[in-house]
């Protein structure tokens, strides 16, 4: 099921382990999908399209905010009706490609799992597409915040007025909590990274995170966050 959040913007909730958010970007005849979910979310995620009037075949881009399995696992499985671009930072890059594993050692000893999970994982055969720091994709504007994953990134869409922010933080209640410890590479770089989108971005209204549903007055929820350090 997808739910309409405004004009051109949709939340898809996945209901597998830890609940993944998918969002759905439709804007001037573009099709974005913002995450993708577990393999296992491939028929919430299809019939959530559907519930959009779109199709698989309509997506002209997959914005991942970074490459965790909840977060680009159902990709493999949407594809060959999927055929197009994945845009991943550079640093997260060669794990979504399949040309290197995660490492043993980060987030205390969690990223273990994600690397054995890794080894079972089917992989999209798409053109994964490395970006950086402020690169534009489609109406898309790209901010590097490294801290949850180094090459973590959130995505800020200006006419569609919303921020993706993947696991720089996640929805408790009516509130933002930014992403703890053990799932974190480095959390005081998580800290920062959230005061530097409140700095780059000029206000934005619907916070989409990756876990918890989407809130509107997103900036100032994400203000409260600092706040509340």
């Amino acid at each position: 099921m997808a739910t309409r959040l405004r004009d051109g913007l949709w939340h898809i909730d996945c209901r597998t382990r830890d609940r993944p958010n998918v969002y759905l970007v439709a804007h001037q005849g573009e099709c974005t999908l913002v995450d993708a979910g577990w393999p296992g979310d491939e028929s919430t995620v299809r019939a959530g399209l559907a519930d959009a009037g779109f199709g698989l075949d309509e997506v002209d881009r997959v914005l991942v905010t970074h490459y965790d399995a909840d977060h680009v696992g159902t990709l493999g499985r949407l594809t060959p009706t999927l055929d197009c671009p994945v845009f991943v930072h550079r640093a997260d890059q060669p794990y979504v490609a399949g040309d290197a594993l995660p490492p043993w050692t980060a987030r205390t000893g969690l990223e273990a799992l994600h690397r054995l999970y890794y080894r079972q994982l089917t992989l999209p055969d798409l053109p994964i597409k490395p970006i950086q720091n402020t690169d534009h994709i489609g109406g898309f504007s790209a901010h590097h915040t490294p801290g949850h994953t180094p090459g973590h990134t959130v995505y800020v869409h200006e006419d569609v007025d919303a921020a993706f922010l993947g696991d720089l933080v996640y929805t408790a209640g009516d509130r933002l909590r930014p992403a703890g410890r053990l799932t974190s590479y480095d959390q005081s770089r998580v800290a920062e990274s959230i005061e530097r989108v409140l700095d780059r971005i000029d206000g934005f209204g619907y916070a989409c995170p990756g876990h918890g549903p989407p809130l509107p007055n997103g900036d100032s929820r994400l203000e409260a966050v600092v706040d509340s350090a």
